[in-house]
């Protein structure tokens, strides 16, 4: 990588602008150190000097994408919609980088990123009126699951066309056709099953989780209220 006729100091962060740029073309080896050595224009060795492995460099990277959803959280907003845009940027970042997000949403990066995120969402359900144990226990929830689905769309994302088409049409389809005798609900049940989108999923989670949170923030204050 060269920059006004000189190489650039090669450093971490450099090296992960290097994976993520690779990573938002979708290429699947934007955490070797061939392809990283040829964005950079240096030796792949270089790279392993400042990573102690490839599991390393995994975390990194993917605390990247978490800073980049953290960004994309406008100001000013309310406790629950900060959760709501955070939810629906994580999901995104992941999806535009889907080799990375499917393979560190379940991990966990251990960086400035990730402490972003919990800080905002653990400040948040304090806003709400939670109590202590019942914040932490709230924040994991939903953190784990927009995590899962967020991995489930960017593995989504990275099948061949051909398998996600076959996977859109089953619904259509397989399911349309299922045999009534031996499978009633779905035949009841399969028009409503072809239309419903990956959106209207992620919004009946959030719903959900809102359910369970305002109940538990109810029960709170009433507790706070009798004492």
């Amino acid at each position: 990588m060269v920059d006004d006729g000189s190489r650039t100091r090669l450093t971490p962060e450099v090296i992960v602008d290097a994976a993520v740029r690779i990573a938002a073309r979708g290429r699947p080896d934007g955490l070797t150190g061939r392809a990283l050595g040829e964005e950079l224009g240096v030796d792949r060795s270089a790279v392993w000097r400042h990573f102690a492995d490839k599991d390393a460099l995994l975390r990194a990277v993917g605390d990247r994408l978490l800073t980049m959803a953290h960004e994309r959280v406008p100001a000013g907003l309310g406790p629950k919609e900060r959760m709501e845009h955070l939810a629906g940027a994580v999901i995104a970042v992941f999806t535009e980088h889907p080799h990375v997000g499917a393979a560190v949403a379940p991990r966990t990066t251990r960086g400035p990123g990730e402490f972003a995120l919990v800080e905002m969402m653990l400040t948040a359900l304090d806003e709400l009126g939670l109590e202590p144990a019942d914040v932490v226990r709230y924040q994991r929830m939903l953190a784990e699951s927009v995590l899962s689905y967020a991995g489930m769309r960017a593995g989504y994302a990275i099948l061949p066309d051909t398998l996600r088409a076959g996977d859109q049409r089953a619904w259509a389809h397989e399911y349309v056709g299922a045999d009534p005798a031996r499978y009633p609900a779905i035949a009841a049940h399969a028009p409503a099953l072809a239309e419903l989108s990956p959106d209207l999923v992620l919004d009946t989670l959030i719903e959900a989780f809102w359910t369970a949170v305002d109940a538990k923030a109810n029960a709170a204050a009433t507790r706070e209220h009798a004492d």
